[in-house]
């Protein structure tokens, strides 16, 4: 149709433009369209890793309940649609263009007298935004994109909550080198006023999170990680305050705390008088399911996929393998970002891998293969490069070990499971 033509081209030309520094034009751009984002209840989500899988346990949760929610996250890992999440089902290509097509007008308009074009990462925010509010939704969990203070997301007087996960170091070419400066500019989305949730921080961290509040008057609560109680009989069942027999299925050892943040989060909107019942919190963290963390494809081998691409969730990763997967050989399929610390994540992870083959992402900021399977060498360790996904994913399916994980940048995740799923699809009967 027309209008989708439409829309591409505009999305097309807005990401060409890259990013713009200020959040002036997006103010305009949001006032123009009725400041959507004003009138709907926002739980805003910030953090270095963890954001998205929060994301899922609290809609899960709200879901269970039987309340209408709209959901944003960002990067799309599997498909452009799952970063819209509308009553937990993907907005649909067509509506989205629509909505694009409306902001495209609003767009020229703005340039014709003068404005700096909004960015796409801006016009998709909005897009979000608008969509949740004529959809009437109960509420609206946003993902932050990248930082907190001047991200596109924080066009906001007011939230429900502020919400942070595990704040590491990540960025740091926008955010800062230092993780109080990392933390200083993800505090910049607690308002006057509000309310905030934090997962347990490194203490300098607390410290600012908490100066932050103080200085807005807003209250703060951490999640207690003396207060999570992990059953003997079931490592997957645990308690944490006022709730018991909570079972996270979602793998890797990390989900645990995204849980428990996710349920103190569910505390501060009980005390805000929002109803939430217990079998809902039991049902909404049971069957949560974040695609691409720690996901499973296949067993016998089993297969990974896991957005694992900076140092801190590198860390998580190795707390999962040591706790799941011991005494297990493991090949590693790897594709990192050029800008990441790339380095300081495989001396962390080499240890425990039997074979190791690296790939190119396709993203303009990828490391190339063969550089990284040379940086990995150089460290002592022994890696392939690939040269196409193909290649790594039959390379990897010869090597026999017990464990495949495919992880290090969410930007080739979607080539790899379509690339494995299809080498076991043609393969596995055979016996190869």
């Amino acid at each position: 149709m027309e209008w989708e033509k439409r829309a591409e081209t505009f999305l097309r030309k807005a990401a060409a433009s890259g990013s713009v520094l200020g959040l002036s034009s997006m103010y305009e751009l949001m006032h123009r369209l009725g400041d959507p984002q004003e009138q709907i209840p926002v739980i805003h989500v910030a953090g270095t890793n963890g954001k998205g899988s929060v994301c899922c346990f609290l809609r899960n949760i709200l879901s269970a309940q039987g309340y209408r929610l709209g959901v944003y996250t960002s990067p799309a890992v599997f498909s452009y649609e799952e970063r819209f999440l509308l009553c937990d089902v993907p907005v649909e290509r067509q509506e989205l263009c629509a909505y694009f097509c409306r902001i495209a007008d609003i767009c020229e308009q703005m340039s014709a007298e003068g404005w700096i074009a909004p960015t796409l990462f801006e016009i998709e925010t909005a897009a979000a935004y608008l969509l949740f509010y004529e959809k009437h939704c109960d509420f609206a969990i946003i993902e932050v994109g990248m930082g907190g203070a001047t991200d596109a997301t924080n066009v906001l007087s007011r939230s429900l909550c502020s919400v942070f996960t595990s704040i590491g170091r990540d960025h740091m070419q926008f955010l800062g080198d230092s993780l109080v400066d990392i933390a200083t500019v993800k505090a910049g989305i607690i308002k006057q006023g509000g309310h905030v949730v934090s997962i347990w921080q490194d203490e300098p961290v607390e410290e600012l999170l908490k100066k932050h509040a103080k200085a807005v008057e807003a209250s703060i609560a951490f999640a207690k990680e003396s207060q999570v109680k992990i059953s003997k009989e079931c490592p997957l069942l645990y308690s944490y305050m006022e709730f018991t027999d909570i079972t996270v299925e979602m793998q890797g050892t990390y989900q645990l705390d995204n849980s428990v943040l996710a349920l103190e989060t569910i505390r501060m909107l009980r005390s805000l008088g929002i109803a939430i019942s217990d079998a809902s919190v039991r049902r909404g963290i049971r069957c949560a399911q974040w695609p691409g963390r720690m996901e499973c494809i296949h067993e016998h081998p089993s297969v990974y996929l896991d957005g694992a691409h900076n140092l801190p969730a590198a860390r998580r990763m190795k707390e999962t393998i040591c706790k799941d997967f011991t005494n297990q050989s493991i090949t590693y399929i790897i594709g990192v970002l050029a800008d990441k610390e790339h380095q300081e994540m495989m001396q962390l992870l080499m240890p425990y891998a039997s074979h190791v083959f690296t790939v190119t992402p396709a993203n303009p900021r990828a490391l190339s293969a063969d550089a990284l399977a040379a940086e990995i060498a150089a460290s002592g360790y022994h890696a392939v490069a690939s040269v196409s996904m193909q290649q790594a994913v039959a390379q990897a399916w010869q090597a026999k070990d017990d464990v495949i994980i495919a992880f290090g940048s969410l930007s080739y995740l979607q080539d790899f499971k379509t690339c494995m799923l299809q080498f076991m699809k043609e393969h596995e009967n055979d016996g190869s």
